[in-house]
């Protein structure tokens, strides 16, 4: 049995109303577990409670997990797969060359950066200076030649200080998995200068996918996401904690429709330790029959947000 955390208090507004929501499943996991969701009164967000202890969350990755396994659980299309990835690293580059004018003084914060794969792409095409932080180095150990030019260091993320500021600060799917997001966003502004840019993305529980797929929607990703996000939520979240929301997309860069497949697959109860290989024909036959709504994500969130915010300087 899993240790649990119980939350008395909103991670975002700290209101103690916290109203049962919604029940789930452990999901891209064997045990058969459920856990619950709560809806704060005071401001709507939707978070886990109670939660496994973070010392405890490493039964929940375990080898078969499928981000861990990446395009190699496809089998022989795995070549497919690792080319879509790097799309997505392509489309963030682009985002935060919108978001920031790079030169070669620029410097570049990732949280949680995992496999660092974006911030070499960056420093690639910008040539700014780039440090990637996560709680653990499996993302690049491995691999010290590959990400040479990158700084990549081992930090608690709530706790973080650093000797410079950042002009650019991303978080790609790192927030809906912190426990302290409040103190997270602080010790961010604290890196931060007066024009520095934000950019989170999150899965968005106001989805038309979370309301057609319920407890088994693939955003909840039960128990390792600790809160779920709406526009409005991030946002009283973000003002709490000092920074000032400029503006929030209702889509992102990764492709929503993976997010949707797994959840039809957590429905039908698939064995997550199983290679996909055979999984994959009938993954491209549902994106093609689904890609005309898919096509409307800018317009009709179909899962992801990305939200784009400064430091406030009035707080």
């Amino acid at each position: 049995m899993h240790k649990t955390d119980i939350i008395t208090q909103c991670l975002a507004c700290n209101s103690t109303d916290l109203q049962p929501f919604i029940t789930t499943k452990a999901q891209m996991h064997h045990k058969e577990e459920t856990f619950s969701f709560v809806k704060c009164s005071g401001c709507g967000l939707i978070v886990l409670n109670p939660r496994v202890e973070q010392d405890s969350l490493h039964n929940y990755y375990l080898d078969y997990y499928l981000p861990f396994r990446g395009p190699s659980a496809w089998g022989r299309y795995a070549p497919l797969v690792d080319r879509n990835l790097s799309k997505s690293d392509s489309k963030r580059v682009q985002i935060a060359r919108k978001a920031l004018a790079f030169d070669q003084h620029s410097k570049v914060l990732d949280v949680g950066c995992g496999k660092p794969t974006f911030l070499k792409k960056l420093n690639e095409a910008t040539g700014a200076y780039c440090k990637g932080i996560d709680f653990s180095d499996e993302g690049w150990k491995h691999e010290p030649e590959e990400y040479q030019n990158i700084d990549l260091e081992v930090a608690e993320f709530h706790g973080f200080s650093a000797g410079k500021t950042f002009d650019l600060i991303t978080m790609w799917h790192y927030l809906e998995h912190d426990y302290q997001p409040r103190e997270t966003l602080r010790s961010m502004k604290q890196v931060a200068n007066e024009n520095t840019k934000l950019l989170i993305e999150v899965p968005n529980h106001d989805s038309w996918t979370r309301k057609l797929q319920k407890s088994h929607w693939e955003g909840y990703h039960t128990p390792r996401h600790t809160a779920v996000y709406t526009p409005e939520t991030i946002t009283r979240l973000l003002n709490n904690s000092g920074w000032k929301v400029e503006n929030v997309k209702p889509y992102g860069t990764l492709d929503p429709y993976p997010l949707f497949w797994m959840g039809r697959q957590e429905k039908r109860g698939i064995d997550w330790s199983q290679s996909m290989e055979g999984k994959f024909v009938g993954f491209v036959a549902g994106m093609l029959l689904t890609a005309p709504i898919f096509m409307l994500k800018k317009w009709l969130s179909a899962g992801i947000m990305t939200i784009v915010a400064t430091p406030d300087s009035d707080h």
